[in-house]
């Protein structure tokens, strides 16, 4: 398992572990980036949002746990493919 924590423009693959999970069957994939690039349809979130604050330095295998609308959502961090040079 890699230990390289998650910067800007990698691609993090989460696994949803509670209730999120049974609104999705599968893993998610998104990539952090500053705000101005932000496009939620795309899978780039915005470092701002309490996704992408969650994930931002952490490690693949660590648990993430957010706030949302109210709701406490856990993730599991299963792995991060550094980017490859910044933004595309």
């Amino acid at each position: 398992m890699s230990t390289l924590s998650v910067h800007h423009y990698d691609h993090v693959t989460l696994r949803p572990l509670n209730e999120l999970a049974t609104l999705h069957e599968f893993d998610i994939t998104i990539q952090v980036v500053p705000g101005h690039e932000a496009d939620a349809d795309s899978g780039r979130i915005s470092e701002d949002a309490p996704l992408g604050r969650a994930v931002l330095r952490r490690t693949a295998g660590e648990k993430i746990d957010l706030q949302v609308e109210g709701r406490s959502l856990a993730m599991l961090i299963l792995a991060v493919q550094k980017s490859a040079g910044g933004a595309r």
